[in-house]
């Protein structure tokens, strides 16, 4: 286990992260969420070959971007020029203490101190697709409360192919990457005696003829282990997770597909009312015909001439829903923000009538993805109880 932040993964163009759980949320008399912190998180670009991530003097300047980070997992996009890599740092938020000009010490950094580093574009290119990991509910696990995990990925087309390394970690906050074979001949494994209630991932790379300069010591760093070596993919969805029984559960009226959409969401809400409150995945999509994406972002003109007459029509349509259920349609929009910082996000979406994904969530960036957003503003229409488009 480690006690910093660790590198997940990384592309040419982002850095994803995570860090163990630290502080406690503060007591407050009108909390229904979740008892987990909420963290200040901060990034700079390393200085020099020879920087190891000691700021004892303070005199480093660090780049807010959240204080308000409900998961202790996050990824930085937009990555570009810094030859040496970035430091991330992190601190619990607590009501006396939410500043973003702590001192050095109430933050944690590095497990390890060394910079985390984006790819070239070339070993970018060179990547395998991330693997598919399920439950093998028909393979049964020799230890008791376990499970077993078949794992599957494409074949990589080179005809210096010898095998492929595949490696897994716990999906929290403390747990590495580690080796699961260092040459396997097949496209396919299963892994048994799975028992962690927090499920795990699992990525994987070719393992080529003629490999030099490669160590797995360079893996706290960087996805590749140097050399000429080939990076490892994309981890696999997590695996095996399982919710603590306290949960509430979805609605079964609302489409699984929907739901789907929006997994790893945390505590599996939505924010509502411009950010002023937040709903259950199972409350904001119950019985609803329509669900409609809204790709927006407040630096875009055209997506701020557009909110407004949008906004219209959400409101004449739950107002006639409202007045004659039976025969009017039910719709509901999710923004999905393509705003730069929480900032823009919060004064943006303050004036909006829907739902939105917290912008500190992944899941709003996996769902801009899947919406294949190029350009904003952007609205997508979705089958409320199919998922379909």
């Amino acid at each position: 286990m480690n006690k910093g932040i660790i590198l997940i993964d990384a592309d040419d163009t982002s850095i994803t992260v995570s860090w163990p759980e630290i502080g406690k949320s503060s007591s407050s008399s009108s909390s229904s969420s979740s008892s987990s912190p909420k963290y200040s998180f901060q990034y700079r670009p390393s200085t020099s070959a020879d920087d190891n991530g000691m700021d004892s003097g303070g005199q480093l300047t660090y780049q807010s971007l959240s204080t308000e980070l409900t998961t202790n997992t996050a990824r930085k996009r937009n990555l570009t020029g810094a030859g040496h890599g970035f430091f991330f740092r992190v601190s619990a938020t607590t009501k006396s203490k939410n500043r973003v000009d702590k001192s050095s010490m109430d933050y944690m950094g590095h497990a390890y101190r060394r910079p985390f580093k984006v790819l070239t574009m070339m070993e970018q290119s060179q990547r395998m697709s991330p693997p598919v990991a399920k439950i093998d509910s028909s393979a049964a696990s020799p230890q008791p409360n376990s499970y077993v995990a078949h794992v599957s990925w494409q074949p990589y087309a080179d005809p210096l192919i010898l095998g492929y390394k595949l490696q897994m970690r716990e999906s929290n906050g403390s747990s590495s990457w580690s080796t699961v074979a260092k040459c396997l001949s097949g496209t396919e494994v299963r892994k048994k005696n799975l028992t962690s209630r927090s499920g795990y991932m699992f990525r994987v790379r070719p393992v080529l003829q003629g490999e030099t300069g490669g160590s797995e010591e360079n893996l706290v760093a960087s996805v590749c282990e140097g050399g000429n070596v080939i990076p490892f993919s994309s981890a696999s969805d997590v695996v095996g997770a399982r919710k603590s029984s306290g949960g509430s559960s979805s609605s079964s009226s609302a489409g699984e597909a929907i739901l789907k959409l929006f997994k790893r969401l945390p505590h599996n809400k939505l924010l509502a009312k411009g950010g002023m409150k937040s709903v259950s995945l199972g409350e904001a999509f119950d019985k609803v015909d329509l669900v409609f994406l809204y790709a927006s972002a407040s630096w875009c003109g055209p997506c701020r001439k557009y909110t407004p007459g949008l906004a219209k029509f959400y409101n004449e349509a739950n107002d006639m829903y409202a007045k004659t259920p039976s025969r009017t349609t039910k719709i509901e929009i999710v923004f999905v923000s393509a705003d730069r910082d929480v900032n823009e996000f919060r004064n943006y979406y303050a004036g909006m009538p829907w739902l939105a994904i917290p912008f500190d969530s992944e899941t709003r960036e996996r769902v801009l993805s899947w919406m294949k957003v190029k350009g904003v503003p952007q609205l997508m229409c979705l089958d409320g109880r199919t998922g379909k488009i």
